[in-house]
């Protein structure tokens, strides 16, 4: 039976969604696994249950044991950006989701977009703005923006995730407003016209018997009047409700699937992500994709694999034991010279 190490917190934006979704993950794996949940502040210091002394990173990494399994239930930042995925494989540790370079991929809008293109999956037109450029004269790019804009537009940040940042504007008032947000969390801002489309994701995921699969498809149900799902409809009781499964015509649903995979290989997903789309009259155009989606029980990607087949005990379990077989990086070094087991040593 591997221990696994479940962390969750971190010091981005999702911090909160994230410590939810790992209270879940840790108390469904602990019928079978034994669990140590470990909640990163906002600081980036770690904390055991029932210790009161506050570790590093490299504390409990460097103290990890061959059969351990870190499961990183991390949403946005260090989490999930490839820096902690990266921390692991050099030291040969397992660890559930993506690696460090398929989590650099889909950690960034831009990137997955220009993966996805490379697979011929259509993508949505975007502008490029860096916050060295808006920062040396926000009222000269902003006014320049508007005046070749085709409103609305969609202002979202390269990174990141739960709709944090992101934001739909029909003037110039508003532009300015939402990209001063969009710049405070992200150096790189996208701007894109608004899609006229169904709000649609498809969940993929690599079990411990299976290869990569998809998911049916979830259908974004709106209050009349809004035209995008954002982080309140999703956390805060905004209004708004995901049909799961949603009924599409079978080529529609073929072609989601298809395009899901399609995504996934090309960013280099393994494990699980959840990717969105928009579905037009005339095509499937690729949203963004979440390489550690939300696991709370009753999360969109959770529900997707429900409406599968596959229940959320199964789906956490599995995931482990296919983390649990594969083999560490070569040449880790599970203890980077230190290999001092002290008092404060992981279950000590």
């Amino acid at each position: 039976m591997s221990r696994v190490i479940v962390l969750s917190g971190g010091d981005s934006t999702e911090h909160e969604v994230s410590l939810a979704s790992g209270a879940d993950v840790a108390e469904s794996l602990a019928a079978h696994h034994r669990v140590m949940p470990i909640r990163i502040d906002r600081r980036g210091m770690w904390w055991m249950e029932g210790v009161d002394t506050a570790f590093t990173a490299a504390d409990i990494l460097d103290e990890l044991e061959p059969d351990d399994v870190v499961f990183p239930v991390l949403h946005g930042g260090w989490g999930e950006n490839g820096g902690l995925q990266h921390e692991l494989e050099i030291r040969g540790i397992r660890h559930v989701g993506c690696s460090a370079a398929a989590c650099r991929i889909g950690m960034s809008k831009l990137a997955t977009a220009r993966a996805a293109a490379r697979r011929g999956v259509p993508t949505i037109p975007t502008r490029v703005l860096h916050r060295s450029s808006y920062l040396a004269d926000p009222d000269l790019l902003t006014s320049a923006l508007a005046r070749v804009a085709d409103w609305p537009l969609i202002v979202k940040p390269d990174a990141g995730g739960s709709s944090v940042g992101v934001a739909v504007v029909s003037s110039l008032h508003e532009l300015r407003a939402a990209l001063g947000v969009a710049f405070a969390l992200d150096p790189v801002v996208l701007l894109q016209p608004l899609v006229r489309g169904a709000e649609v994701s498809v969940g993929v995921w690599s079990g411990s018997t299976h290869g990569l699969q998809a998911t049916g498809g979830s259908l974004v149900h709106l209050p009349d009047g809004e035209t995008a799902f954002s982080y309140d409809h999703k956390y805060a009781g905004a209004g708004g409700w995901l049909e799961i499964p949603a009924a599409f015509p079978a080529p529609v649903l073929q072609q989601l699937q298809a395009a899901a995979l399609d995504v996934a290989d090309a960013v280099g997903v393994a494990g699980l992500a959840r990717i969105d789309f928009f579905v037009t009259a005339d095509e499937v155009v690729l949203n963004e994709i979440n390489t550690m989606p939300g696991l709370r029980r009753e999360s969109h990607f959770p529900r997707l694999v429900r409406a599968a087949g596959t229940q959320y005990d199964e789906l956490l379990d599995s995931l482990v034991r296919r983390a649990a077989r594969a083999s560490g990086r070569a040449g880790g070094d599970r203890r980077t010279g230190r290999g001092i087991r002290t008092a404060r040593t992981i279950g000590a």
